[in-house]
């Protein structure tokens, strides 16, 4: 769909109060169409020619950019290798903070004055409700990478404008930026959001990487032996436990889980596997190693597994969680003491979503679980009562 036809689609829309029945089939994307709706509710009118400003100066913006400053420094490096592969098409590279407010920005020379015109600069708000559909106010409300391409922006002083953007996220789940490249739409490219999601991909195993010291192991997943070691593979980190603690996207979409699941599920309810046999791989000559496992809904992936905090182990490689349940083992009266130890963490939620997925089967859930089919029962006869 040209700009020409979106234009006189948006001002159609405006005119009869809905979407026109043709737009549902048209090119047009699911994130455009959402956002539209929602810059409707937001009362915000298409051809306005009055913009709310939305944007930090002075000492307002200098305290932004110094507290998002480790965060900048991690991307920059990024941002100027990404700037290098479009340089001299006239464009921009952004990057937003989780609220939307640009803190950073490397451009073209010549289009920069177009960019300021529109507030394309750094200490200016982007969400929709300041700007818009856009693509950093729009990935944000969507949590993925969009394109917003000349009149798909709903402002029309806009509609110069092609931007390609997507979230970065951190480990644990959150938000922590957005990543944009915005240009002039007679020279959008289609591979423009390729090197966008490229670009985010490594600095997210950034942001693992510094954070993997907390995890007790981190876990690589790939859905070959031959991905494990290239820019595929996805990446966990886990407690002691097995709690999923820090996921990379990758790893999420092998694994079929979700933001929400980060804190709640542990690695051995997903695969079909012991923590014990797993922690086995991460040891000695074992570790790093790859082998090919199934996951609970019966797909083969293949992992590595590598322990991070040898502090957490003893001299004989067993970790505290082992000693503990090797504890709890040898004491057959304490076994409030493992259910504490094991279910920690662990939301009635999840229990009963494993109990639901295996059918009832009390010892594969208790399995699944990592604890004894009687810690299991009394933990449901306890939540009854």
């Amino acid at each position: 769909m040209n700009n020409t036809d979106l234009k006189q689609l948006r001002r159609s829309w405006l005119m009869q109060g809905s979407i026109p029945e043709n737009a549902r089939l048209s090119s047009l994307s699911k994130p455009v169409l959402n956002s539209w709706q929602r810059c409707l509710q937001f009362g915000l009118e298409a051809n306005q020619k009055s913009l709310p400003e939305n944007i930090l100066t002075g000492s307002n913006l200098t305290a932004r950019v110094e507290q998002r400053q480790e965060l900048i420094r991690l991307v920059q490096p990024n941002m100027t290798y990404l700037h290098s592969l479009i340089a001299g098409s006239g464009g921009m590279v952004l990057l937003a903070d989780q609220h939307g407010v640009i803190v950073h920005a490397i451009g073209d020379s010549e289009f920069v004055p177009k960019a300021d015109r529109v507030l394309l600069t750094k200490g200016a708000s982007w969400l929709e409700q300041h700007r818009g559909t856009n693509a950093i106010g729009t990935a944000i409300v969507e949590g993925g990478p969009v394109v917003v391409n000349g009149a798909e922006h709903f402002f029309e002083t806009n509609s110069f404008l092609s931007c390609a953007a997507a979230p970065i996220f951190q480990p644990d789940g959150k938000v922590v930026g957005v990543l944009d490249i915005s240009s002039d739409s007679r020279v959008f490219h289609p591979h423009t959001l390729g090197l966008v999601k490229t670009t985010v991909h490594s600095i997210e195993r950034q942001l693992f990487s510094q954070s993997q010291n907390s995890y007790a192991m981190v876990v690589s997943v790939a859905p070959s032996p031959e991905g494990i070691s290239s820019v595929i593979n996805g990446l966990i980190g886990v407690s002691e436990d097995g709690l999923i603690l820090g996921i990379d996207r990758f790893a999420m979409s092998y694994l079929g889980i979700s933001d929400i699941d980060i804190g709640s599920l542990k690695i051995q309810q997903i695969v079909d596997h012991s923590l014990g046999r797993m922690m086995d791989y991460g040891k000695g000559k074992m570790a790093g190693n790859v082998h090919q496992l199934n996951t609970y809904t019966g797909r083969p992936l293949f992992f590595s597994f590598q322990f991070t905090q040898l502090s957490a182990f003893d001299g004989n490689g067993s970790s505290t969680y082992e000693q503990s349940i090797a504890k709890v083992e040898s004491e057959p009266a304490t076994e409030a003491i493992e259910e504490n130890i094991t279910l920690r963490g662990v939301s009635k939620k999840v229990i009963d979503k494993t109990i639901a997925q295996n059918k009832g089967n009390i010892s594969k859930a208790a399995r699944i679980l990592g604890v004894s089919r009687t810690t299991l029962y009394r933990y449901l006869k306890s939540s009854i009562d």
